[in-house]
């Protein structure tokens, strides 16, 4: 594995080093990841989304095929995974999407894990979930959520399922990662 050369002053590193970073890892790892991302149930006004997200999650899972998961957990050894779509794997922690060739990170989070929302914002700026309200900047799937199903299309249990997040590199702004800290600037 590659070096991981972080300016000392507080483990910067940047995108292209997380990516090093993480590229060849192959066992089964945790990691702590702190993102800024586009809400999806926000409106979209000239192509932008008008609400963004700060999220932290606590622990995230790396190198756990969806695949094997649901079989695990079902007991169902049929079972088998639709094909990426829209994405090429990389490697087994890293995708990329085929339309904006992001490199995006590869994590299952367990039910029983904590994520959790740090801040809205709009314009730069933070904001409220309620202030977001009365700026009439959610779209319809803020009020009317979809009904989520569990995974394996439904056939895991609520309370063993797990979601997966395919996270773009460049949204990440901490991540923890064998017991070190690193701050993403570009």
């Amino acid at each position: 594995m590659k070096t991981l050369n972080a300016n000392t002053e507080n483990n910067k590193i940047t995108t292209n080093q997380l990516f090093d970073m993480l590229v060849n890892v192959t066992k089964s790892t945790i990691v702590a990841v702190e993102y800024i991302t586009d809400d999806t149930r926000s409106k979209q006004v000239k192509g932008l989304k008008q609400v963004q997200k700060q999220v932290k999650i606590s622990n995230l899972y790396l190198n756990h095929k969806y695949e094997n998961k649901v079989r695990n957990l079902t007991g169902n050894s049929e079972f088998e995974a639709h094909e990426l779509k829209g994405k090429t794997r990389i490697s087994s922690t890293i995708i990329q999407s085929d339309k904006s060739l992001e490199n995006l990170l590869d994590g299952k989070i367990l039910n029983s894990e904590s994520v959790k929302l740090i801040n809205f914002f709009h314009n730069g700026n933070v904001i409220t979930e309620s202030e977001a309200v009365s700026l009439d900047l959610w779209a319809g799937a803020y009020y009317k959520p979809t009904e989520k199903t569990t995974s394996g299309r439904g056939s895991v249990a609520i309370e063993d399922d797990f979601k997966m997040i395919t996270l773009g590199l460049s949204k990440i702004i901490k991540i923890k990662f064998q017991g070190i800290e690193y701050s993403i600037e570009d």
